[in-house]
């Protein structure tokens, strides 16, 4: 393996390096993993995305890795940009792909130029933990990959840090540890609910996470009485657009709408990466 050609991605401003398995030997080590996304020495990401092509016409297989080189069983603005990747480098020839991800087969479209619509499942019924936080449950579920979501005032100017690196190694969501999602919103939520993330594998802010968002419209809808479309403003300014899909008054999953940019292609040659 001397040579990898990758394409640098982002959904909302949560960026990551995606390749075509064919590119490889198999799955990267961790490290090699952390050296791609390193933002000195490497490509600089949030995660990276390997896809490999199926028998199957229009169905793919993805596998994600944190850029902490922890694998996790999917990730939402990476599914958006894993579709349009497909499309554009001929690992599919349909707007509608199916994707095998940790956390099941989801269905992804692709409605605009850069506009993918995914669907993401509900794996586990969120639940409320009191005294985590003062003034405050904080939901626990997961979506794709685990999350806490936790209403915050304030959250424009709050340092969301702290509160974010205590709940992702609280002894309650152990030994997985969990993604942490602070939100404000106003009852009648006619506005964007504002949301801000802080990833696990990242162990930082990020600027937007698609599991996030979808987690947080299942917990407003079940907690909160909140509409089942909503709107939500990511860190980066994106808006992602939400639907909660019932089945029989229970959620079973989320449709998740927002941007997905192919921001430039290019290879990797140094051996220091691999």
């Amino acid at each position: 393996m001397d040579v990898i050609h990758f394409s640098k991605m982002n959904g909302a401003g949560n960026d990551f390096v995606v390749l075509d398995k064919a590119e490889t030997d198999g799955i990267l080590p961790a490290e090699t993993v952390r050296r791609f996304c390193d933002r000195k020495r490497g490509v600089g990401a949030d995660g990276l995305i390997m896809l490999a092509k199926t028998e199957t016409p229009n169905q793919v297989v993805m596998d994600f890795f944190n850029c902490d080189g922890s694998r996790a069983d999917m990730c939402g603005n990476g599914l958006r940009c894993a579709a349009l990747y497909a499309v554009r480098h001929g690992l599919a020839n349909a707007n509608e792909i199916t994707f095998a991800t940790g956390s099941g087969e989801l269905h992804t479209e692709i409605q605009g130029e850069e506009l993918v619509q995914i669907e993401l499942l509900l794996n586990q019924e969120f639940k409320a933990y009191e005294k985590l936080i003062p003034g405050e449950n904080v939901y626990h579920g997961i979506v794709g990959v685990p999350h806490a979501v936790v209403r915050m005032d304030g959250l424009h100017n709050a340092d969301i840090v702290p509160q974010g690196r205590m709940l992702r190694n609280h002894k309650a969501f152990a030994p997985a540890g969990t993604n942490v999602d602070f939100l404000e919103f106003e009852p009648t939520f006619k506005r964007a609910v504002l949301i801000r993330t802080f990833e696990r594998g990242v162990e930082d802010e990020t600027l937007a996470c698609g599991t996030g968002v979808g987690s947080s419209a299942v917990v407003l809808n079940s907690f909160y009485h909140a509409p089942e479309e909503l709107m939500f403003q990511t860190k980066s300014g994106d808006i992602l657009r939400t639907k909660v899909i019932k089945k029989d008054g229970k959620i079973q999953k989320v449709l998740l709408a927002g941007p997905a940019i192919e921001v430039f292609r290019g290879t990797i040659i140094s051996k220091s990466i691999f």
